[in-house]
């Protein structure tokens, strides 16, 4: 027992290390530079430092789609979390149980980038899907990018309403949250589409800095209806981290909350001008006063979201 135990811990370690040192050589590929991992100065060098150097035991959680359901609705309101129609580590069986409501998406909660939509109409290829989804329950995200949270969730799925229009994804509105207080706003369109791509935004609905890794879009991001509300939300959720980005979709002004992602790309998203990385990482510090006051909890939904919106709509460029 005891060599099996420390044969166990040899292996962790090597896996450890083995993939600590892959990262730092993409690291210097991607950003030029050496990665400081013990004193982190740049936005990404925080994420690697969260990565590989913290445990903490609350990431997990948050990061499983299915727990981080119940976080949400305790800290901000149910009326805030996607609807779930089904969760578990099975699909169930076929002609009996899976009579949802279309469309929805079936995704797995232990992983990103892992879904598959039913559509409203036409015929569905259960067959296709059930071999996606084996594929989902038998792999471990995040491994080669060192998000070590992945390995310790529990392998489910999740089948949740489709938001939106049956032939549109809704926007994605990614808020940057650093020690409570809403800074950006990564703004993504046409998910799906050739000219999927995205805007970065600060509180004041103005362009700072752009993307090196992921595509800019055409067209300039809309102001959400329910911006006070998104913004409320995601300083809540945000409370007692460091920094979290919480993904929200605004459905008929009314806003959906995503997920949360603590480690977000892995640490290898791209700024321009590169200056930005090091900015960001001063946000990860605690202040010693405030950079802003707290996003009051909206009164209703209409008046103070409007009010806010024509506000940010007088400040944008042209």
């Amino acid at each position: 027992m005891k060599d099996s135990t420390v044969s166990r811990r040899f292996g962790d370690a090597w896996g450890w290390w083995r993939t600590l040192r892959d990262n730092r050589r993409r690291y210097r590929q991607l950003y030029g530079r050496r990665l400081h991992l013990l004193f982190p100065r740049a936005h990404s060098e925080w994420i690697h430092h969260y990565k590989f150097l913290r445990r903490d035991s609350w990431l997990p959680e948050l990061t499983d789609k299915i727990e981080a359901k119940r976080f949400v609705a305790d800290r901000v309101g149910e009326e805030y979390v996607i609807p779930t129609y089904w969760c578990g580590p099975r699909l169930p069986p076929p002609r009996v149980r899976r009579r949802w409501p279309r469309p929805y998406f079936i995704k797995a909660a232990h992983g990103c980038h892992q879904d598959v939509e039913v559509p409203a109409t036409g015929r569905v290829r259960w067959d296709r899907i059930e071999r996606r989804v084996e594929r989902w329950l038998r792999s471990t995200y995040g491994g080669r990018g060192g998000e070590w949270q992945y390995a310790r969730l529990p392998k489910r799925l999740i089948v949740e309403q489709r938001l939106g229009e049956p032939d549109v994804l809704p926007d994605d509105y990614k808020f940057w949250v650093f020690q409570g207080r809403v800074h950006y706003v990564h703004w993504f369109t046409d998910r799906g589409l050739p000219t999927y791509g995205g805007r970065i935004v600060d509180r004041d609905w103005n362009e700072p800095f752009r993307s090196v890794s992921q595509r800019t879009h055409e067209r300039y991001p809309p102001v959400p209806q329910s911006l006070e509300t998104m913004m409320w939300i995601a300083e809540t959720l945000g409370e007692g981290f460091r920094f979290v980005r919480v993904d929200l979709y605004e459905i008929d002004g009314h806003p959906f909350v995503g997920e949360l992602t603590f480690t977000p790309s892995a640490g290898f998203h791209t700024l321009d001008p590169d200056r930005v990385d090091f900015e960001l990482g001063r946000l990860w510090r605690k202040p010693r006063l405030e950079r802003f006051p707290a996003t009051p909890r909206p009164r209703s939904t209409a008046e103070p979201e409007r009010t806010h919106q024509e506000r940010v709509l007088s400040r944008m460029p042209g």
